[in-house]
């Protein structure tokens, strides 16, 4: 259980609140947040994230990446000013927990 701010992660249960109002996610948005939580900080590009919640690089496409975390943003309702998903422009993504609400 990962417990960022208001925003909760079950890896377990595979479930996602905010605020404890539990939010519904596809089965990669929920890979692909659990993935960058779990690695708070770092920085991964869309290849990378491809290869590590996708398992491919090849045939999907970065714009993948890209859509899924406008998605996640849109529903964990944090796409104000400050995100837990940042973009590193010109490298890829980061979660950045010292954006999390409390």
């Amino acid at each position: 259980m990962l417990q960022i701010g208001r925003l909760v992660i079950d890896v377990v249960s595979r479930e996602v609140t905010v605020s404890g109002e539990r939010v519904t996610l596809t089965a990669k948005e929920f890979d692909l947040l659990a993935f960058l939580a779990q690695n708070p900080r770092q920085v991964f590009t869309r290849h990378q994230l491809l290869d590590s919640v996708w398992q491919t690089g090849e045939w999907l496409g970065e714009p993948t990446v890209t859509e899924h975390v406008h998605r996640l943003r849109t529903k964990l309702r944090y796409a104000s000013t400050d995100s837990l998903i940042r973009t590193v422009r010109g490298v890829g993504y980061q979660f950045d927990p010292t954006s999390a609400p409390s």
